[in-house]
């Protein structure tokens, strides 16, 4: 099982992003491993809001984020967390996060997705998640 960060996503469908060829490369080989992919939904939050900010609002890209979460492109499974379970995020983020390792709430939510799920690894391009969990990038 593979936890995917919304770089990750993001880069797939953003056509100057830096990662946009890793991120298609390890998508071909994700599908043709037929791996188990999850994530959560304050990743499809973020992956939104990035989307808005970084585009200005364009319903184009929009639509393509939308298809490769809730459309034709879907590949992944998006886990929603209980109210018991944010606290356990909670407790996570004050584990991790330090001064030279600065988590957001999301990436607890990733860090509690690859702990809880036993999953292989975290897909990001995000350093932080090094010596925490297996990151594949």
């Amino acid at each position: 099982m593979i936890v995917v960060d919304t770089n990750f996503l993001f880069a797939l469908k953003a056509e100057k992003d830096k990662n946009r060829a890793r991120a298609i490369e390890i998508f071909k080989d994700i599908n043709n491993k037929k791996e188990e992919v999850i994530t959560d939904y304050l990743v499809i939050s973020e992956l939104l809001t990035l989307a808005i900010s970084r585009t200005s609002g364009d319903k184009s890209f929009l639509n393509k984020i939308h298809n490769l979460i809730w459309g034709a492109e879907r590949f992944l499974k998006i886990y929603s967390f209980s109210p018991d379970e944010y606290k356990k995020l909670y407790e996570i983020l004050i584990k991790y996060c330090a001064p030279k390792r600065l988590l957001s709430f999301v990436d607890a939510s990733l860090i509690y997705l690859y702990e809880n799920k036993n999953a292989d690894y975290i897909l990001s391009f995000d350093s932080h998640f090094d010596h925490i969990a297996n990151r594949l990038f």
